[in-house]
């Protein structure tokens, strides 16, 4: 123990004790004092902790810096060299030494307990008492609820390990360690990202689990270069890229916002500036962690990625693989490689055939999680998903986050969405009837990848498999849509291999996770069945030794019995226990007999469960082996299961598209068109939420319309929320959906872009009028013709004057690129915006949201809003009479109005008067385009 001492220092937090105080132990405090000050620690809560959701606390730069768990106080535990510890605290102490960084929990019986600082942390989030366990803080979890815990500990962003008892009972007597305790090891290490569930958990708010390598290249004063690996373990499904960003990391932010990852992994080269910046995208409870790349990385290619992989990354560029690299050796040390082995699982973030959504957009339209709580609830996933299974709602997000781009690509979904909403085809009524009490297949998979899956998962993802691959046997699939052929051919692949591995297994016993009788030809594992054959003479033995017994006893019926997990007992009346041998051992007793084992019974028993000990390890090492035998049917099985989660996506499309007013969108073949029509569009989660809805037309682009459209008009008159739902019906349509209008036509958009709202960035120091700045400034750089830009009231977190001049530069840079300009909606209440359509009258038009006002020359006026959208400019913005609305007092809005009515006069006047004097010096100068510019000002 002196060697473990020094090493504990950190771990047991306590200082270290005078020389002089070494030979005296003092008396423990009474047992009611001891837990009327734990009790008192415990209920204090934040008085003696730190807060558990700092997450600033849990994320680890490196490893060498230590645990990221919340060391507290240790006031009632004595000084280290003060106490002799018990073999088993020794043990334990040795193990926390060597894992520093991770929770531990150490089974212990039918527990799972956690010592020292680790009880602390457990005792705060999981809510359980801590208590003094002879030297040692502890609390503790039954071994039935460790999975639960776990999975509260990983969500509070910690790293958890599990150090298991690596002997049994048996095993250990047959050893010389019988006196010592049992041995334990680390046998799992969990992260928030590599912790897979098991079929049994019905949790779908948080489906994916993704791990990300960040890996920072060669920087310039102005850009910098990243490449990424993300994985998500729950899918198995690896998303790449390499990119160059500006200093802001505006991509980085975009790619970590739609991957969320869970644990993010930095290479050493990556700045701080850069890592403060990611700590700023992810959420909350992330984790992070900085390490070295690899040193041969061609060995750590070989020794987990299949031929095909390792080829691929042979041919990526060094950032690349430096961060492949760096994914593997995290991976590894979970034993998650395996996620990341077949090639035909690797997509590119950045794919030429889907629509780019910034991050910003994700969040002003809402698209996964609503922006007043951050709940599903009110967002376009909520309102689209009628997806039947877990597989599909995964692939329903992937859809929603990559739209299609490409005209031909959405026409064939859209074809299998509109079979699947007619529902004439009995092949197709079928189909949907395999979608219903699916279990979650895919993580299924995954758990068969990893090698975590039981036998009752085993059974239950085989006979899923089977009946789908089996439902289509002999039939003929001619269903008219090529996409819909082909993902019900695909669900007969590998029939053949999941009746084979059926058959291997026997269901009951599997359904009972008995890996001894799971296998219907035990003869093809040997070591079983030497195993079986020994236990079967032990039993033999004791049977012939049960003919000595009776004759001893002189009872020819006498069987054994078992009672309370006691097998092979000798029951005797307490007036025939003299008749017992004095060596005999007696085992229990009631209140009428005595029951005994002989010398000879105790041996052949202990000698039975070593040998029912060792079946157990030989039939784990057999299912270890069949599981992995199974493993290599993975790709066509997960091409089964991809099959099935694509139809249940388009299936939930196709419940969307039997709504009422919803149309199939018209997909222009021609990107020279250019156009975007909406006749009666509505928004289609507002109206979910409410109880009637107005709906709009738009025209722009094309022959028929500018591409610009400046939108003026009161305050809570609908702008907003209009051009969102222009925006959220281009997704749909280009993700194949229908749409809720009474017909649309559209381009193909290769991005939609959005400067929307005020919000400031405290974090990273930043105004609410730099953030607004910055995102408009990523806007002017990135959009291209084909990209639909949002841009709300830019310009109103400064002064009226700087914030209109910039507003309109803004617009005018957009309008001087003529034929090349995005479509753009652009919602200003600067009215003098206005003028610009007669300078640009074939890139822009006004429109503006219709409000029904009583005017008054002494009184604000009463205005009913009516939400629709007109030709033309709106007259005023009637903010005073929201901020009625909003409660001031009439008195303040009285005043208000008459100070409006008094600047406006004064206003006009001055703009009149400037107005005159640039006429004039026009006409003295014989200046004409001067003149022309200013009778189109003039001009109504």
């Amino acid at each position: 123990m002196v060697g473990v001492q020094p090493t504990l220092q950190a771990f047991l937090g306590r200082g270290t004790p005078s020389s002089t105080s070494t030979t005296n132990t003092p008396e423990r405090e009474p047992k009611r004092a001891r837990i009327e000050s734990l009790e008192k620690w415990r209920y204090q809560g934040e008085a003696t902790l730190p807060s558990s959701s700092s997450a600033s606390e849990r994320r680890v730069p490196d490893a060498s810096q230590g645990s990221s768990i919340v060391q507290p106080p240790h006031a009632a535990s004595p000084p280290k060299d003060k106490v002799k510890y018990s073999p088993l605290e020794e043990q334990i102490l040795q193990l926390k030494a060597q894992h520093p960084e991770l929770l531990l929990m150490v089974e212990v019986g039918y527990k799972m307990k956690m010592y020292e600082a680790d009880a602390h942390v457990a005792s705060q989030i999981l809510q359980i008492a801590c208590y003094q366990e002879k030297n040692l803080m502890a609390a503790m979890i039954p071994v039935q609820r460790m999975n639960f815990h776990i999975k509260r500990l990983l969500a509070a962003g910690y790293k958890v390990g599990v150090c298991r008892q690596t002997q049994t009972r048996a095993l250990k007597a047959a050893t010389e360690k019988a006196n010592k305790p049992f041995d334990r090891a680390l046998t799992d290490i969990y992260t928030s990202s590599t912790w897979i569930d098991d079929l049994s958990t019905n949790d779908d708010s948080k489906d994916e689990q993704v791990l990300s390598a960040f890996v920072q290249g060669a920087s310039t004063p102005t850009t910098k270069r990243f490449a990424m690996i993300s994985v998500d373990m729950s899918s198995a499904s690896v998303v790449y890229d390499e990119w160059e960003d500006d200093v802001l990391c505006s991509e980085l932010e975009t790619r970590v916002t739609h991957l969320r990852p869970r644990d993010v992994v930095l290479s050493s080269s990556t700045d701080e500036r850069t890592k403060h910046l990611l700590r700023t995208f992810l959420d909350e409870n992330a984790r992070i962690e900085q390490q070295e790349i690899p040193a041969n990385i061609p060995t750590l290619f070989a020794d987990h990625l299949s031929p095909p992989t390792l080829a691929w990354a042979m041919d990526q560029s060094s950032l690349l693989q430096h961060t492949l690299a760096l994914v593997l050796a995290f991976a590894s040390f979970y034993r998650r490689t395996a996620a990341l082995k077949h090639v035909s699982q690797y997509t590119p973030f950045s794919d030429l055939s889907s629509m780019r959504i910034p991050a910003a957009s994700l969040y002003h339209l809402e698209l996964f999680q609503n922006t007043t709580d951050g709940c599903v609830h009110g967002s376009l996933f909520w309102l689209m998903n009628e997806c039947q299974t877990a597989m599909g709602r995964r692939i329903l997000r992937k859809w929603i986050r990559c739209p299609l781009r490409s005209p031909a690509a959405i026409a064939q979904r859209a074809d299998a969405v509109e079979l699947l909403r007619a529902r004439r085809l009995p092949i197709l009524h079928r189909a949907i009837s395999l979608l219903s009490h699916l279990p979650d297949l895919e993580r299924g998979l995954v758990r068969l990848l990893y090698k975590l899956i039981q036998p009752t998962e085993l059974a239950t993802i085989l006979l899923s498999l089977h009946r789908i691959s089996h439902e289509f046997q002999g039939s003929s699939i001619n269903t008219g849509s090529t996409l819909l052929d082909t993902l019900l051919s695909d669900l007969c692949v590998a029939r053949d291999d999941i009746s084979e591995w059926l058959h291997a297994i026997h269901i009951p016993s599997a359904r009972q996770n008995d890996k001894v009788s799971l296998y219907s030809n035990p003869n093809q594992y040997p070591a079983m069945v030497v195993m079986q054959r020994a236990i079967e003479e032990d039993e033999k033995a004791l049977q012939e030794h049960l003919g000595e017994i009776r004759r001893v006893l002189k009872r020819p019926s006498l069987q054994y019995l078992s009672v309370s997990g006691e097998e092979n007992l000798i029951e005797v009346r307490y007036a025939d226990v003299k008749s017992i041998p004095t060596d005999w051992v007696r085992v229990n007793a009631t209140q009428r007999a005595v029951r005994f084992r002989s010398p000879v019974t105790v041996q052949l028993i202990r000698q039975r469960e070593q040998h029912r000990e060792l079946l157990r390890k030989a039939a784990n090492e057999s299912y270890i082996s069949f599981i992995t035998d199974l493993g290599a049917s993975y790709l066509d099985l997960r091409r089964i299961v991809h099959a099935v989660a694509c139809f249940d996506a388009l299936y939930s499309l196709a419940m969307v598209a039997s709504r009422p007013g919803y149309a199939r969108p018209s997909i222009e073949a021609n990107d020279d068109v250019n156009v975007l029509q909406l006749n009666q569009f509505r928004h289609p989660v507002t109206e979910a939420l409410c109880s009637s809805y107005v709906p709009n037309d738009l025209t722009m682009g094309g022959s028929e319309a500018p591409r610009g459209v400046l939108i003026t008009g009161s305050n809570m008159g609908g702008k907003s929320s209009t051009i969102r739902a222009i925006a959220v019906i281009t997704i749909m349509a280009q993700m194949g959906s229908f749409v809720p209008c009474v017909s649309a036509r559209l381009s193909c958009l290769d991005a939609v872009v959005t400067r929307m709202g005020a919000r400031d960035d405290i974090s990273r120091g930043k105004s609410t009028f730099m953030v607004e700045a910055e995102e408009t400034a990523h806007i002017l750089r990135t959009a291209t013709p084909h990209t639909l830009v949002l841009l709300d009231e830019f310009g109103r977190g400064t002064s009226t004057f700087d914030g209109s001049a910039l507003a309109e530069a803004v617009l005018r840079s957009f309008l001087d690129r003529g034929t090349e300009m995005p479509k753009l909606l652009f919602i200003t209440h600067y009215l003098s915006l206005t003028h610009l359509v007669k300078i640009y009258p074939t890139l822009l038009t006004n429109k503006h949201m219709a409000v029904q006002a009583s005017t008054s020359d002494y009184a604000a006026p009463s205005v009913v809003f009516l939400h629709k959208l007109l030709d033309g400019a709106a007259s005023q913005s009637f903010g005073i009479h929201v901020a009625g609305m909003a409660g001031l007092p009439a008195t303040i809005t009285q005043q208000a109005w008459e100070i409006a009515s008094s600047m406006e006069a004064r206003h006009a006047q001055a703009l009149r008067t400037t107005l005159a004097r640039q006429c004039l010096r026009a006409i003295y100068q014989n200046n004409t385009s001067v003149l022309q510019c200013l009778h189109q000002q003039i001009l109504p």
